[in-house]
């Protein structure tokens, strides 16, 4: 794809980048699902010509971020944690405690490794970050590219990730394929003990709700039907008594099946 200086601020020029830097935050995404890492959701950012962009000395931009719970487990915190990819700098870890107050840039740690180096590298750097998210990658920032320069250039290299228009449908189904067979795996598990979890009936009723809002609202079947089935068995259990547990388990049943 060619653009003159004519075309190059034009709406297609922001749609192609941003259809190439969502396919570049699925390819990620995928990589850090497969590992259990959960992702919330990405973003992409392709106004290559954005004046507001200065004042961070960027331009087009992409992030994945991560679950709340997954920052309280890592840094202690319920703040915001994320993974983004800037079209200058490449890649770095934030985390934005709430209410700290502080910016991106504050407490961002690069990763170094070039502009858009493959998403297997992208998670390994997640990986090094979970084992000290403080002193993982560098404080200093790397500039592999000058802001606004060479949208050109820039498609092609992320081009090779492929593309995704709506990259937040993308990682809909890559995060419901993920809980799929993490799903499956813990249903089927080797050797696991019966646990005696006291709850309130309202508990009961909104774990239910979940698991009902699940059904309604994933596009992966098979964890559609999972949803309901773990549902009915719980109802069934609560209704039935603990010498029910190994009665209703049509979710296990049909988890077998999915192995």
């Amino acid at each position: 794809m060619t653009y003159t200086d004519a075309d190059d601020r034009s709406p297609q020029l922001r749609c192609a980048l941003e259809s190439v830097i969502g396919g570049y935050m699925a390819a990620v995404a995928e990589v850090l699902l497969a590992e259990e890492v959960p992702v919330a959701s990405v973003s992409a950012y392709g106004d290559v010509h954005d004046p507001s962009q200065d004042d961070f000395a960027g331009d087009v931009e992409g992030s994945v971020e991560f679950t709340r719970a997954f920052s309280r487990r890592l840094l202690g915190d319920g703040g915001e944690t994320g993974l983004l990819w800037c079209g200058v700098s490449g890649w770095c870890f934030f985390h934005l405690p709430e209410g700290s107050g502080r910016s991106l840039l504050d407490s961002a740690r690069w990763m170094g490794s070039g502009l858009t180096p493959e998403p297997v590298r992208v998670a390994a750097f997640l990986s090094e970050v979970r084992l000290d998210p403080r002193e993982a990658g560098s404080g200093e920032r790397p500039f592999y590219r000058a802001p606004h320069s060479d949208p050109d250039g820039l498609f092609r290299r992320l081009e090779a990730f492929g593309t995704a228009s709506g990259a937040d449908d993308v990682v809909t189904h890559l995060r419901s394929t993920a809980c799929r067979r993490r799903t499956v795996e813990a249903l089927t598990a080797e050797q696991q003990e019966i646990v005696d979890v006291a709850l309130h009936t309202g508990e009961l009723e909104a774990l239910a709700g979940l698991l009902e809002y699940v059904e309604g609202a994933t596009p992966d079947d098979v964890l559609r039907e999972l949803a309901r089935r773990l549902a009915r068995d719980l109802t069934l259990r609560a209704r039935d008594g603990v010498e029910s547990v190994d009665e209703h388990r049509e979710a296990f049943s049909y988890a077998e099946g999915q192995r």
